[in-house]
């Protein structure tokens, strides 16, 4: 099958292992700080480090939960496809995407720490000006970027269907079963300044950042601030730990959430029918989680703005979609290991993988 350009062998364990060395340095100076110095200096300065200790285990427990949120899900695995298109090492798009996102939250902690007074009041009350727009912009820049996702990846969604009913009757060459599993479409020209801005794994950092500023995760962190659990003779960066905690649990499972994609996109077995089969459902589950995702934010911002007193609308304002991420992504480990299983059987070589890709 031809190829794509993807990025050398030597990046990619570059890649790897800063991504590797980043979430261990987090969790090594999260749990480090809390224990080597954090909860003896409590205990010391006649504070309670039990508790203390129940908030730093609930802000990374906060993080590895919001890693499994389903718009998280669907901009991983939608900018994973993508990327692979373009040749590019995917396996470090859940890292940078976590790290956007957690950036915020550090960001609202320091702001907390160092007594910004303003942004303290407007982050802790549900009901500010400052947290109504921040909703507003989260749930909009989360919908457009997830509906552009799904638009973007429909074309080879079609591709692949007609594909497949091409194949009852006909037998397919490598190098067209490639063209369909590499169909952009007219939308993707049309959308192609969006889609040059984000055209690499590191350019998930902004998409997460923006996605963060809907404020939520970062309110429930200052909370645990703003609950004055550190002892006063304690410097005001020891309230960072907290952030530190809640960014290495995140980052840990939306790494692993983009590794395990990258994997699932490039394994196939050889049998030209197998690999459509299996890219038809991968791509199929993957659109339709962002068009659903994403419309249901789109809607919930309209809600927000409209405030209905009945019908759809204001229905969507109770529901909360956080539960589909883990289903979707144990859709996808099973996806994943059965066509591990058939590809033990097949035996593929390197160049039968789909996208022309290298195992991760």
């Amino acid at each position: 099958m031809a190829s794509l350009a993807v990025a050398p062998p030597r990046n990619q364990t570059r890649s790897l292992t800063g991504m590797g060395v980043t979430v261990l340095g987090l969790h090594v100076a999260g749990w480090g700080a809390l224990f080597g110095w954090l909860l003896p200096a409590q205990e010391a300065a006649g504070a309670n480090p039990g508790l203390l200790l129940g908030l730093a285990v609930g802000a990374y427990a906060l993080g590895v939960r919001h890693a499994f949120d389903a718009d998280h899900i669907a901009a991983i695995d939608n900018a994973t496809r993508q990327f692979l298109t373009r040749g590019r090492t995917t396996a470090t798009t859940g890292f940078w995407f976590a790290l956007g996102h957690s950036s915020v939250v550090m960001l609202s902690v320091l702001l907390l720490a160092l007594g910004v007074e303003a942004f303290a009041g407007g982050l802790a009350d549900e009901n500010s000006t400052l947290r109504q727009a921040a909703g507003i912009w989260g749930g909009t820049v989360s919908g457009l970027f997830l509906l552009t996702a799904g638009i973007l990846n429909m074309p080879a969604l079609r591709s692949l269907h007609r594909l497949r009913r091409t194949m009852r009757n006909a037998p397919v060459d490598d190098a067209e079963l490639h063209t369909h599993l590499n169909r952009r479409g007219v939308l993707h020209r049309v959308l192609h300044p969006l889609t040059r801005a984000v055209d690499r794994p590191v350019k998930m950092y902004p998409v997460g950042f923006l996605f963060g500023l809907g404020l939520d995760t970062a309110a429930s962190i200052s909370l645990f601030v703003v609950a004055g659990t550190l002892a006063p003779s304690l410097p005001w960066y020891a309230a960072m730990v907290l952030p530190v905690l809640f960014t290495a649990g995140m980052t840990a499972f939306d790494s692993a959430d983009g590794l395990m994609m990258a994997r699932i996109y490039t394994r196939a077995s050889g049998d030209a029918r197998r690999t459509v089969d299996y890219n038809l459902v991968v791509t199929g589950v993957s659109v339709f989680i962002a068009f659903l995702i994403g419309g249901t934010g789109l809607l919930s911002v309209a809600a927000e703005l409209l405030q209905p007193s009945g019908g759809i609308l204001e229905a969507l304002t109770t529901v909360d979609l956080n539960f589909l991420g883990i289903a979707v992504i144990a859709l996808f480990a099973l996806i994943w290991m059965a066509t591990a299983a058939a590809t033990r059987k097949a035996k593929p070589s390197a160049a039968a993988l789909p996208f022309g890709t290298q195992q991760l």
